[in-house]
């Protein structure tokens, strides 16, 4: 080899080295919101007439700033599924297996404060439906929380208010309880998007008895894999205890109730006594597991009757899913 062409290869390797390390000092001088398409977002949201929004699938909503005499302190922090142990550590695998999404959380402190302590925090979390929002609400508010007319649905705790709108599941801690909680829970639900579609679920639910204690279990009710997104209610009728479960999620779904459940009964063998009433469809099953129960279906609505086996209990349930029978009872 020449002695030209050796001494030009040999200055080619030796700037290579130099070439990797400029790119790699540059690489760690980037911009964030070039990247994390979250923060751009929430750069473009501002004022009291901000829209909650999800930009992608597994982002956070955003939240508002200053607004109804409370200014936000602090940057609002956004969690994910990947993240959101480091806010609700413990409580995390609930909100997910719930059908988590995203959340914002955001710090307030009244206007015209001259501290920057925060006085109310705000957790807004994404559920992905309405009625897996409405869920998580009925778990964390407990049995006898006292209703408040914010959203679409609220309870107050002792530490604040919880409440839905939509798919979103808002908690409001106030860290100075002197503070007008109401008002201030009442301006932020109105920041947030309409609901797509009024919650009916619990328009279908009877006024009979005394209710007791209401749940709300996303997937395999009772084991039962063909029953999702039921809303479970306990009666207590001339002083036995009787429980609802209704399945709310769409029509397409609780169409494919019926079918699933029969193709179940099939499977497993268990006896089945099928009769007509109007227009419904009495199915009782002698389950080993469950006992006897009932399931009953309508054009309009499919729900099932635990803890009985006297048909006349039935008649209680009858105008379930009858538009306009039923007066509507929130607890």
């Amino acid at each position: 080899m020449k002695p030209l062409q050796l001494l030009l290869r040999l200055g080619l390797i030796g700037v290579l080295p130099i070439i990797a390390l400029t790119l790699y000092v540059k690489g760690q001088k980037y911009d964030p919101a070039l990247l994390d398409f979250t923060m751009a977002g929430a750069q473009e949201t501002s004022g009291p007439a901000a829209m909650l929004q999800t930009v992608t699938e597994s982002a956070s909503p955003a939240t508002v700033s200053d607004f109804a005499g409370f200014r936000r302190v602090g940057q609002e922090r956004r969690f994910t599924k990947d993240n959101l142990y480091e806010h609700v550590d413990g409580h995390a695998e609930y909100f997910i297996s719930a059908g988590f999404e995203g959340l914002a959380v955001a710090e307030y402190t009244p206007a015209g404060s001259s501290t920057l302590k925060a006085e109310i925090q705000t957790e807004v979390y994404d559920m992905g439906k309405d009625i897996q929002a409405f869920g998580v609400l009925v778990d964390e508010s407990g049995e006898n929380a006292p209703a408040v007319s914010i959203g679409t649905m609220g309870f107050r705790n002792s530490g604040g208010i919880n409440f839905v709108k939509g798919r979103y599941y808002v908690k409001i801690t106030a860290l100075d309880p002197k503070l007008p909680l109401i008002s201030f829970a009442k301006a932020f639900a109105g920041t947030l998007p309409a609901a797509r579609a009024s919650f009916t679920a619990f328009d279908r639910l009877p006024r009979i008895g005394t209710a007791g204690k209401t749940r709300f279990i996303k997937e395999g009710y009772r084991g039962l894999d063909f029953f999702h997104n039921v809303i479970e209610r306990e009666y207590t009728i001339d002083g036995r205890k009787i429980i609802l479960a209704l399945p709310a999620g769409s029509r397409q779904e609780i169409g494919r109730t019926v079918p699933a459940f029969l193709e179940y009964v099939r499977k497993s063998g268990m006896p089945l006594e099928q009769s007509e009433q109007a227009d419904k469809t009495i199915y009782k099953v002698s389950d080993k597991y469950e006992g006897n129960w009932f399931l009953i279906a309508s054009p309009n609505a499919v729900f099932a009757v635990f803890g009985t086996d006297d048909t006349a209990v039935l008649r209680h349930f009858m105008k379930i899913g009858d538009a306009g029978t039923n007066a509507v009872e929130k607890r």
